[in-house]
């Protein structure tokens, strides 16, 4: 993913951060995760903060900073925890997660809180991408999916760093799983699709699978018309396989 592509993306995260700006004020456990009273997240707030910093070039500084405050409380809060801990979004997310609590064999006891821990762990991992920091970003984004194991960005995020590491399967299982997890936990369902349909796209071109590239393309192109990179992209597959690459 090119350089803009990556801050384009991430100025979307920063107005998706901002929607997630709220959480339920008691949030619901196992068999107990209905609609609650939401109230302003501070925690979400710092995660915002840190991604800005990024956007300014301060990407260490955001590490150390905002992302480490953050994630350092809820590990001090519930690292240690009995309970299997989820960070949803919203109550669609939320919902699932405490379900997969109750319909388990044997069921597990589970809180879900809000959104703050699992963004904090993206944001390092973000971070440490844009730095060519891969295993770290690795390590945190795999912290980021233990806690919201359905959240389209973190994979999309997770499997931008395995491409960058040349490992093709793996990102382009992350990229699957991410399209097929958009509507759960994304309010821009288009384009988080769309972009892990580029995603695909690109791992299945490195395979040299150009028919199933081709397909992951078009289907970036129904959702978003005219998205020039997937216009792009087709080119250069035609392109190549005029020259019987």
């Amino acid at each position: 993913m090119g350089t803009g592509l990556r801050w384009a993306a991430l100025a979307a995260a920063v107005f998706m951060l901002g929607a997630c700006a709220t959480h339920p004020a008691a949030p619901p456990k196992s068999g107990d995760a209905g609609p609650a009273e939401e109230r302003p997240d501070p925690d979400v707030q710092r995660v915002v903060d840190g991604v800005r910093m990024i956007q300014q070039g301060h990407i260490q500084a955001a590490i150390d900073g905002p992302f480490d405050e953050v994630a350092r409380r809820y590990e001090a809060q519930y690292g240690a925890s009995k309970e299997k801990i989820f960070s949803a979004r919203g109550t669609a997310d939320a919902l699932l997660y405490a379900s997969l609590a109750v319909s388990a064999k044997p069921p597990f006891s589970a809180r879900v809180l809000g959104p703050a821990w699992a963004m904090a762990y993206w944001g390092r991992g973000y971070a440490y991408n844009e730095m060519a920091r891969y295993d770290d970003a690795i390590v945190e984004l795999r912290k980021a999916l233990a806690l919201a194991p359905m959240d389209s960005q973190y994979k999309i995020e997770l499997a931008y760093a395995y491409q960058q590491k040349r490992q093709w399967d793996e990102s382009l299982a992350l990229y699957k799983d991410a399209e097929a997890n958009a509507d759960l936990t994304t309010a821009d369902v288009p384009e988080i699709k769309c972009k892990a349909l580029r995603g695909q796209g690109y791992d299945l071109v490195e395979l040299h699978r150009y028919e199933e590239a081709r397909a992951a393309y078009r289907a970036c192109l129904k959702l978003v018309p005219d998205e020039p990179r997937s216009l792009g992209e087709l080119k250069y597959i035609d392109a190549v396989q005029a020259k019987g690459k």
